[in-house]
């Protein structure tokens, strides 16, 4: 699907969602009036009064959800067809290892991207709600230098380092082979480092600016492109070679690639930021620079946090009695959950675009009733999503895996797990509502002391001391996320959120 230009109607005309007339108020300076894209785009207050309604408060978060959405959807088909074809291959098992190890590496790397990228969307929201299209296109041009910079270095840090990071993960003897082919995969999806980090700045801005559709269809083309390069180059089809798993490394750098030019053309011709590329803006100022990093910093911190401590909870449950069986039903779980985690984001990134932009107009009280609202909405959903889970467990299992054992364990994963689904709404919606309000400390913390100081101790001691093997693990993990999503959701009401400045 092609990028719309600036003169189709539907570029042309910017979404109630994205530009809220509640968001208006008198501009302190001539420095603050929007740009003539905007200002011809204003509401009257008749339609202002509409949409102050609850009904239509829900209209506009499920108005931003839904692309997110969608696009984690495609995201998890193109995760699939990702192990489809590597699992095709004659090595199959060191293939799949090889770039399991290897998207391991990448998401790591994504997850340093999001201290900027989280940062960004929080001060596009902020300055996009206050109609102040100036600082937004400075915010813009400002996290793009820095993301690039970012990406410089720890692309080239990563990149001489990868065989040292693939020898800490597969360090066997019976591992060369794979660390080898994970080596290669590695040497041609770190090329796309530095568009990777900057691809993820213009997806914060247009989240900042309310537009979640864009990134949608930019993602849909992604993806095809992703897709159709694995099945060329893994495959060696049209004349091309038969690289192997080093060519899914190579099909997901030109993805990258093309996303990112993608959305520097989307930005170029949809938005009000158009003019984020000029040097002026593109400048690199400290000042900056240490606004956009205190937001984003913890959340990258965060990520981070999350990632290491489920890489020691599947260590734990794989010196457990079961073993390869739980760790496989881990995985099996895992996937079979990641359909709950779909919505969870979509409304985690609605909360975060609206709540920002509400606080940008000087409306906290606005902000927390589309914090509640998203919320309110992600719950229901997501109860409607372990109804399923654990009415279906077994069935759902059994779609992943023959062997009886796994199964069992995996059933029961998924019914334990049932119980904490609203929490994880908690968890997650509430922590995009604080992050585009630019709280993004506190979250942090939560995630450590529910990670690190009560997840791992439990499963600890439910796993070896009480003997409960696999099913202690699932307890933990059931436990400690209601506790999460309590403390979220307990940080939220607080209303701390609602004086920070960024």
């Amino acid at each position: 699907m092609p990028i719309e230009s600036s003169d189709s109607p539907e570029a042309a005309r910017v979404r109630p969602d994205r530009y809220d007339p509640a968001f208006a108020f008198k501009p302190a300076d001539s420095r603050t009036l929007p740009t003539d894209a905007l200002a011809e785009t204003l509401p009257s207050a008749d339609a202002l009064a509409v949409r102050t309604t609850t009904r239509q408060l829900h209209r506009e978060v499920w108005s931003l959800a839904w692309p997110s959405v969608a696009t984690m959807l495609l995201q998890t088909v193109n995760g699939l067809l990702d192990v489809f074809f590597v699992g095709r291959l004659p090595n199959s098992a060191q293939a799949l290892a090889a770039t399991g190890v290897g998207g391991q590496v990448i998401f790591l790397l994504i997850s340093l991207a999001m201290g900027v990228s989280v940062g960004t969307t929080a001060l596009v929201a902020r300055f996009t709600g206050a109609r102040n299209t100036d600082d937004a296109m400075e915010a813009t041009g400002q996290s793009l230098t820095l993301s690039f910079l970012l990406a410089l270095g720890f692309g080239a840090l990563f990149y001489v380092g990868r065989f040292a990071i693939v020898g800490w993960q597969l360090n066997g003897d019976n591992e060369a082979a794979t660390a080898r082919l994970c080596a290669q995969f590695l040497s041609l999806a770190l090329l796309a480092t530095v568009p990777m980090f900057v691809m993820n700045v213009l997806m914060a801005a247009f989240r900042g600016l309310g537009d979640t559709r864009t990134p949608m269809l930019i993602q849909t083309l992604v993806i095809t492109t992703h897709i159709t390069g694995n099945l060329l180059l893994i495959n060696g089809l049209a004349g091309l070679p038969r690289m192997g798993a080093p060519g899914a490394g190579l099909a997901f750098a030109i993805s990258i690639f093309v996303g990112c030019a993608l959305y520097l053309v989307a930005l170029v011709k949809r938005t009000p930021l158009r003019d984020a590329l000029q040097p002026r803006y593109l400048r690199l100022r400290s000042s900056w620079a240490g606004r956009i990093l205190k937001i984003g910093i913890p959340a990258s911190i965060q990520a981070v946090i999350r990632t290491l401590g489920m890489m020691s909870f599947t260590g734990m449950l794989a010196r457990s009695l079961d073993g390869a069986s739980g760790v496989a039903a881990l995985q099996i779980g895992v996937r079979a959950e990641s359909i709950a985690f779909m919505p969870g984001f979509g409304y985690s990134v609605a909360a975060a675009a609206l709540v920002g932009q509400s606080l940008g107009a000087r409306d906290p009280d606005r902000a927390e009733r589309y914090g509640w609202a998203a919320t309110g909405q992600a719950i229901v959903v997501m109860i409607v999503m372990a109804c399923v889970f654990f009415t279906f467990a077994s069935p759902l299992a059994s779609l992943f895996t023959r062997d009886p054992h796994v199964q069992r364990l995996g059933a029961d994963y998924l019914r334990i797990n049932a119980f904490c689904e609203p929490f994880l709404a908690l968890g997650m919606v509430l922590t995009g509502a604080l992050q585009g309000a630019g709280d993004t400390l506190l979250p942090t913390a939560i995630t450590f002391v529910t990670m690190w100081l009560a997840r791992l101790p439990l499963t600890y001691w439910l796993v070896f001391k009480l003997n409960w093997q696999a099913r202690g693990a699932w307890v933990a993990m059931m436990v400690t996320t209601i506790i999460g999503g309590l403390l979220t959701f307990s940080l939220f009401r607080l209303g701390r959120w609602k004086r920070i400045k960024v």
